[in-house]
């Protein structure tokens, strides 16, 4: 007779982790109907590869043929581009199901030893298919139904409801399943070894089951409770992992341990003696009674999520298909667990499955209106927000908000971008802005050096008045809803002193069908506290009512102001150079197109949806950083190259027409007076004649042509947002309406009487003058490039591991000559040969170049990059010894240390700006800029400003930056105001001043437009950013950014028909502006924008003064 207590209780544990183990054995049993029966119960057929995917529809009347367990349906891989990838092909699978209808009533009673598998008389089992392979599956009814997904977390397919009465067989329940299987397996969510390259993708298990419900449930009892015993373990410092089949004494333990213990030991009993397990069920719940309580401070908020990569290790079509097979799972559990609830972002999604399954987006839709299924995010993709500019951010939020609203009858009140790497300090201005208070985010807790001191906190902007409600999660976004995963969010959660609440959004996302059924189970039996650590207890919610509980502490929680800067994946703002600057061609593209149609007069709100959400979608937070696989570049590229070409043919169909021949008309889109070189089409000058200028017919101004390796060249000045007839002159000398500066160009410098630089024998910069003032170069060193060993631990194309600082090395070690290339009235150009550099005979061509009226040095570099594991910077040292260096954000600016005191500071050895960075002196008004056509990734430490060019990450695009490749940058003196007298710019302007050109508009008919529809007199430290119609009326909007840090005035004029206001970026009405003056038909106004301030003005024309 066995003792009422053990003196081992050590052994207690693998006791009853083995009784769990033969439970879970037993929740799945294989059904077999009759040995003898002349045909298998399920039969399994395969139709051809497609690479073009079809539907349902199309995929009935194909042709299919048998299939195995073991058999392969397809390569693992395929080679293109000599870039090994998935095939990413689709073939569709038929599965043919029948049983005898009596068998639905009971299990066999030879099966494993199961013979008392009922529960008071009533059946607990349900047939279902245990299918795995290779590759991810949407399972489809013979009605064209989609009915779940399949994958190797959600592996079993519930046949509940579709087994029918079969007329051909008596006795028979039939039914025939359609598997749209995709050959990829992508994801980090997977338990399944991907296939290999000798036996491809293959099916692995095929087996018609029945589940147990009764075992299932007393497995997941069983199972939480062996959880809260290991954490009692973990806790009290009891090791689990045993050597040799020893284990430990339990000399010393908490009582309740070791009375859980006891009692699990004497159900151990019970059913090796009984067999029965509805007294074991009944004996778990016991003990749950002894170990749970309700009483809990602590919450956790679960909300389920797929976390959804729009593109990353596989490409957009892809997405689609993981879609609809991870959405089509979470309906199966909505319908079978009501309490569950689901939280899923990004439109394009949803608008998806709308077009290609209506039904499926329809039962979706259902659930949204019952409150199961929350849509929220307020973005249209789930962002990167530190390289695109801020009106791509703005119209991410406008364009997503209306959609979101045409689902769930209302705007999201939460931005939702769990994934993104790092956070600009003008997010919360935008926000506030876009009226959205509130911010869900965890990427923040992936720093590698600072902890962030908040969970929950109240994020202002810089300029002091906006702000946003901020929750970064403690559980991450894929949570597994687990007891440690519980406790470890309770315990983490740093606002827990004034509030008892954390949002856990819980699933396997990237195509992992979603949350599981064990996940579920799990979270019911967490609903109550276990006691020994008071665990929180769990409920389904979603994002919504979680924030409203949080802004009910609003005012206790903590205040951050500040950048969210991610010490982690900083080389995201290098890699995919090419994507990148197709990028900025496209914002460039959308910018102009907007800006012409405010200045030809055409207020009328312009339908630009499908290009603004294409251009949205590159945006999104693995496309943009350049972390994703080398076809989806292959897409998106090609696709960005076309819609940057038809923003600017759009804008040329769209702008007016009339009769005056011999003319070409020149447009500058940007809303300041400015300089800048113009190509002048073929048809207007002579190759003979050297003495032509360009002629502004509207204002008899002339300006030079130089004809630079056979393309022909004017510098003109434009008002802003004008549109200026030009004709060629080849009379005599006119009087030029620029001054003649003094052009000089030899092998060591070049001049323009405004800039002077002179270079070394490595034809490196090594000094630079502006207005006879010299920047700061430091005398012991010259500007240079530089290799860089960049072989990252981890995260190939995302991270720049802390080496990369000192692993350098010149990239040019021999002496270098520049021939003068131009020396003219317009421009001044240096070029050298090209420069060997690397170990893989890699070559760089340098070119510096002025323009005649020009206030800084350009550089083009001309790489041809073969180099791997490698990254190419150009660095400049300066005696510019500032605390800190400004870089560029989306909207404004950030400051950072440029002299490392902490290790915070020390952890920003490569940072993100908005294509300029300065390094500066301690006034913060004079300094070192570097600023660049599509470059995002900067260093400035201790006096040093370096630009990170390329890179050659070989994970997970093998060819990433591979080939040819133009940069463009230029140094300059930072610059925080417009200044009229001397024609120069703010430094946060001049990307746009130099790189977004003037256009020509290539018709002879076009219409000029001399009076631009807006006037800035004075600008100060703000910059007008965007000129747009305005989306709601007959009218038209300029954005501007205060980028200095300090209030500045601004003072302008239009039409005096006019009604100015300022608003808000969902164009709410913040205020009329009062009228300053007027004169010649204008009305002049003037107003302050604070420090940091957005500020978006719309001007109503006539009658329009809403």
């Amino acid at each position: 007779m066995r003792q009422t207590t053990t003196p081992l209780p050590q052994l207690i544990y693998p006791r009853v982790i083995h009784l769990r183990r033969r439970l879970r054995e037993q929740v799945y049993l294989p059904f077999e109907e009759n040995k003898d029966a002349a045909e298998p119960n399920v039969k399994i057929f395969v139709g051809p590869i497609h690479k073009n995917y079809i539907n349902w529809e199309e995929a009935i009347s194909e042709s299919y043929e048998a299939i195995a367990v073991g058999d392969s349906f397809s390569p693992a891989s395929i080679t293109s581009d000599g870039v090994k990838e998935f095939p990413w092909t689709q073939r569709w699978f038929r599965v043919d199901v029948q049983v005898a209808r009596s068998s639905a009533c009971y299990i066999d009673d030879e099966s494993k030893g199961l013979d008392r598998m009922q529960t008071d008389g009533e059946a607990c089992h349900e047939y279902c298919l245990h299918f795995l392979a290779h590759g991810e599956f949407t399972v489809y009814t013979n009605e064209g139904n989609v009915w779940c997904g399949i994958d190797p977390c959600h592996s079993h397919i519930p046949l509940s409801g579709l087994l029918q009465r079969d007329n051909e067989k008596q006795g028979m329940e039939s039914c025939t399943l359609w598997l749209d299987g995709g050959q990829w397996q992508t994801g980090f969510w997977f338990g399944l070894q991907p296939p290999t390259d000798e036996l491809g993708f293959r099916i692995l298990k095929f087996q018609l089951q029945t589940k147990n419900s009764v075992v299932n449930e007393v497995y997941h009892d069983l199972s939480m409770l062996i959880e809260w015993v290991e954490h009692m373990y973990e806790k009290e410092g009891i090791s689990l992992n045993t050597e040799n089949g020893y284990y430990e004494p339990l000399e010393v333990v908490p009582p309740l341990l070791r009375r859980v213990l006891h009692l699990l030991n004497l159900s151990c009993d019970c059913y090796d003696q009984t067999q029965c397990l509805t007294d074991l069920k009944e004996k778990l719940r016991s003990i749950y009674q002894d170990c749970t309580t309700s009483e809990s401070y602590m919450q956790i908020c679960l909300v389920g999520h797929a976390h959804m990569d729009l593109v990353w290790l596989w490409p957009e079509r892809v997405t689609y298909k993981k879609i609809i097979h991870s959405y089509s799972n979470v309906l199966q559990l909505m319908n079978k667990y009501p309490q569950f609830t689901f939280t899923m972002s990004q439109p394009p999604l949803y608008f998806h499955i709308r077009e290609k399954q209506p039904d499926l987006a329809a039962r979706i839709e259902e659930k949204v209106k019952g409150g199961q299924w929350e849509f929220t995010g307020a973005l249209e993709v789930e962002a990167d927000t530190q390289i695109p500019v801020g009106e791509g951010l703005i119209r991410c939020i406008l364009y997503g908000q209306e959609r979101i609203k045409a689902i769930r009858g209302s705007v999201s009140d939460t931005v939702w971008i769990p994934d993104v790497f790092g956070y600009s300090q003008c997010l919360p201005q935008i926000f506030y802005l876009a009226e959205i208070p509130n911010f869900f985010t965890t990427k923040i807790l992936w720093s590698t050096i600072t902890k962030f001191p908040h969970n929950s906190f109240v994020w202002t902007g810089p300029d002091g008045e906006s702000e946003v409600l901020a929750h970064l999660g403690v559980a991450g976004y894929s949570g597994k809803v687990s007891l440690k995963e519980v406790i470890i969010g309770g315990r983490n959660y740093k606002q827990a002193d004034v509030h008892n609440e954390v949002l856990c959004p819980s699933g396997y996302g990237d195509g992992g069908g979603g949350p599981s059924e064990d996940q579920i189970e799990r979270s019911l039996r967490l609903q109550t506290s276990f006691a020994g650590d008071l665990s929180p207890a769990c409920k389904w919610g979603t994002s919504d009512s979680f924030f409203k509980r949080l802004a009910s502490v609003k005012d206790e929680l903590p205040i951050y102001r500040g950048e969210l800067f991610l010490e982690y994946h900083r080389a995201v703002h290098t890699t995919q150079s090419d994507f990148k600057k197709n990028l900025r061609n496209c914002e460039r593209a959308l910018q102009t197109r907007e800006a012409m149609r405010v200045i030809s007069a055409n207020y009328t709100p312009l339908n630009m949806r499908e290009n603004w959400e294409r251009y949205l979608f590159a945006l999104f937070h693995d496309a943009t950083p350049g972390s994703s696989i080398h076809s989806v570049y292959k897409e998106l590229n090609a696709e960005l190259t076309l819609l940057a070409e038809r923003q600017f043919q759009s804008a040329f169909d769209e702008w007016p027409r009339q009769s005056e021949e011999n003319t070409v008309t020149i447009v500058n889109p940007l809303a300041w007076k400015r300089h800048g070189i113009v190509e002048i089409p073929e048809e207007l000058y002579s190759k003979d004649n050297s003495g032509q200028y360009l002629c502004a017919t509207s204002e008899e101004a002339f300006y030079p042509i130089q004809v630079v390796c056979g393309r022909a060249y004017s510098c003109i000045k434009m008002q802003g947002l004008t549109a200026t007839p030009f004709i060629t002159n080849h009379s005599k000398r006119p009087k030029l309406s620029l001054p003649r500066n003094s052009m000089t160009a030899t092998p060591t410098s070049l001049g323009n009487g405004i800039v002077h630089a002179e270079f070394d024998p490595y034809g490196q910069v090594k000094t630079i003058s502006i207005r006879g003032k010299p920047l700061l170069i430091s005398k012991h060193d010259t500007a240079s490039f530089t290799l860089h060993r960049d072989h990252p631990e981890a995260f190939d194309a995302w991270d720049m591991d802390h080496h990369i600082v000192w692993m350098k090395q010149d990239a040019i070690s021999s002496p270098v000559s520049l021939q003068v290339i131009a020396n003219g009235p317009v421009l001044a150009m240096l070029q050298s040969m090209p420069i060997s550099i690397g170990e893989n005979g890699s070559t760089l061509v340098i070119q510096y170049s002025l323009h005649s009226q020009q206030h800084c040095l350009s550089v083009k570099c001309i790489v041809d990059w073969k180099e791997c594991h490698k990254a190419l910077r150009f660095q400049i040292p300066t005696s510019y010894c500032g605390d800190v260096a400004r870089f560029g954000g989306p909207f404004n600016f950030v400051d950072r240390a440029q002299t490392p005191s902490r290790q915070k500071e020390e952890a920003q050895w490569e940072v993100p700006a908005s294509r300029w960075a300065s390094i500066l002196d301690g006034s913060l008004t004079d300094g070192l800029s570097i600023v660049t056509e599509s470059k995002y990734g900067f260093r400035a430490k201790q006096g040093i400003l370096s630009l990170t060019l390329l890179r050659s990450p070989t994970v997970p695009d093998p060819k990433a930056d591979q080939g040819s490749h133009t940069i463009e940058f230029a140094i300059a003196r930072h610059q925080n105001m417009f200044c009229n007298t001397a024609d120069n710019v703010p430094t946060a302007a001049m990307a746009d001043e130099l790189f977004t050109p003037f256009v020509v508009l290539p018709s002879q008919s076009c219409k000029a437009v001399t009076v631009p529809p807006i006037t800035f007199a004075t600008l100060g430290s703000v910059v007008p950013s965007w000129v747009l119609p305005s989306y709601s009326t007959t009218s038209f909007c300029v954005r501007l950014h205060e980028t200095a840090g300090a209030a500045s005035n601004i003072a302008f004029s239009v039409r005096s028909n006019a009604c100015v206001q300022t608003i808000n970026f969902n164009e709410k009405v913040l205020s009329v502006l009062e009228r300053a003056s007027r004169r010649d038909g204008e009305n002049y106004y003037e107003m302050e924008v604070s420090a940091y301030k957005i500020v978006t003005l719309r001007i109503l024309f006539d009658s329009i003064n809403e």
